[in-house]
């Protein structure tokens, strides 16, 4: 992450400067270092006016002037409160008048484009810009990730942050989710709003039963842990007793991957998709900001749609549909209609809960009424399964579990699941990374200006020669913050200083 800057009132000469930065990547954080690399140059009394592109900075900088009397509570949970802790102190020192204002971005300005190269060539700096805090005078305490990362931010979203992505991370690897780490990585998932729709209420109830029924099938949809037989055979040997053909077509194994492809629900999933995209049609001639004559084409020729109304074999992103996820297709037909996220939030939620409801009754109840036959003729019970320990002892079950039939995992991949799904969100066991804190680069970008987490889930080009090649060749995600620094009249010197910021991308690399 690079930061540069450039003075441009100075009677014949400019001044230049550049530098990186490493730890938690933001925008936000290299125009603060910029800012607090240039008043650093600044001489005493002076009178500034900075104009830059950055609101964020502007905000930051006048949230923090009385960081004297905020209490050390509050300050720590400011952004990136040691740079701010050394700008005030500058400010303060050499007696300099501050002054910000908002600027519009990329207007062309030459000094603009000189502050854009110093930002690039900052990124090439192999020594980081590094503030010693521990005498600053409003930096009381600091703490250190692994005695090496200072958190300058709020410590508990911090920490957080990263255990989240440390679990997202155990969560994905999980055996049994192969196939949805497969399709994140080729960004068929959106993952923003699958996560909001994981948790959306479609009841009227703030607390209801019918509610949790709702969030109970999404988990089981999306973690593939519905009731299959293999799930069942696994759980309860002594009641299944290997007995895991599929209900309906009776040639393979039941499981949560089959359930959908089972070629005796192909005309049932069809009904379902041409009924769900209907309904989608018609909420769109209702609700559409644009583009209102062609959304008959928008839904039938999409990839989520368009198989169930030719009768062609179900697409992998419908597969995902009937998982309970939100696909990027079916964001990007309500994208194409609708001018603004927050439309296509108030549609896309209601819309999946008729969609889920529509799945479970059409689908999964239709299985169950065969399983509930099935189960009669083999003479289990409901009670069977809620009293298994009780009916049979310790030494039983422990047999049973050792001499079950195993499904070679040829046959069936989701019989890579035979130690089970644990949600790694609230539970701790088997907590292993991959990849040794790759957790701490996950967390560590600021999703705002780089986009979401799974956007980074793609391979990158090494950086071998940074001062042999042009800055074309290299996947930077460039954030251009343009800022003028002009010193007051009055006998004293005058500057006019341009701030600008360059960040990389994080790269996964997936070998």
């Amino acid at each position: 992450m690079g930061y540069g800057w450039t003075t441009s009132n100075l009677a014949n000469v400019n001044i230049t400067y550049n530098g990186s930065l490493k730890f938690f990547p933001s925008s936000t954080k290299a125009e603060t270092m910029a800012l607090l690399t240039a008043l650093s140059t600044c001489p005493n009394l002076g009178r500034i006016t900075i104009y830059t592109d950055s609101q964020a900075t502007i905000d930051s900088f006048h949230k923090t002037k009385n960081l004297h009397c905020t209490s050390p509570r509050r300050y720590n949970k400011v952004n990136n409160n040691i740079l701010w802790s050394s700008i005030h102190y500058i400010i303060k020192e050499l007696s300099l008048r501050v002054h910000l204002i908002k600027v519009k971005a990329h207007s062309g300005n030459a000094f603009n484009d000189i502050a854009d190269v110093q930002a690039k060539l900052g990124r090439t700096q192999a020594i980081p810009t590094v503030i010693l805090h521990d005498h600053l005078p409003h930096q009381n305490i600091t703490l250190n990730w692994n005695e090496e990362i200072p958190l300058d931010k709020d410590v508990r979203k911090c920490i957080g942050t990263i255990l989240n992505y440390r679990r997202l991370d155990e969560h994905f690897n999980h055996p049994s989710l192969k196939t949805i780490k497969e399709s994140t990585k080729d960004h068929l998932i959106d993952w923003a709003l699958s996560s909001k729709w994981f948790g959306y209420n479609g009841r009227n109830d703030t607390t209801s039963s019918l509610h949790s029924k709702d969030i109970k099938w999404r988990i089981r949809c999306s973690t593939l842990t519905l009731p299959t037989l293999d799930i069942l055979n696994r759980n309860f040997p002594l009641v299944i007793k290997d007995r895991m053909n599929c209900l309906l077509c009776d040639t393979v194994n039941e499981s949560n991957i089959h359930l959908w492809e089972c070629p005796q629900l192909y005309d049932k999933i069809r009904n379902c998709f041409i009924v769900m995209g209907d309904k989608l049609i018609d909420l769109l001639k209702i609700h559409a900001d644009r583009l209102s004559l062609v959304i008959v084409d928008s839904i039938k020729y999409s990839k989520t749609f368009r198989w169930a109304y030719r009768s062609e074999p179900i697409h992998p992103v419908a597969y995902l549909f009937l998982k309970s996820y939100i696909t990027n297709d079916l964001v990007g037909i309500l994208r194409s209609h609708m001018n603004t996220m927050k439309s296509i939030n108030n549609i896309l939620m209601p819309y999946m809960q008729i969609c889920s409801l529509m799945i479970k009754m059409d689908i999964w109840k239709f299985r169950n009424q065969i399983w509930h036959t099935r189960r009669e003729n083999w003479g289990i019970s409901k009670k069977t399964f809620t009293k298994y320990r009780e009916l049979y002892t310790r030494s039983q079950r422990a047999t049973a579990a050792t001499s079950r039939t195993i499904i070679p995992i040829n046959e069936d991949h989701n019989n890579e699941r035979e130690r089970g799904y644990i949600n790694p969100f609230n539970d701790f066991r088997n907590f292993k990374l991959d990849k040794d804190f790759l957790f701490i680069l996950f967390s560590s970008s600021n999703f705002l200006h780089s986009g979401a987490f799974f956007t980074h889930l793609e391979g990158g080009s090494n950086f071998n020669n940074v001062l042999h090649n042009s800055f074309s060749d290299f996947i930077i995600y460039n954030v251009f913050l343009g800022s003028w620094f002009s010193f007051g009249s009055g006998g004293r010197s005058v500057y006019s200083i341009v701030l600008k910021e360059v960040r990389v991308r994080l790269l996964m690399d997936d070998s």
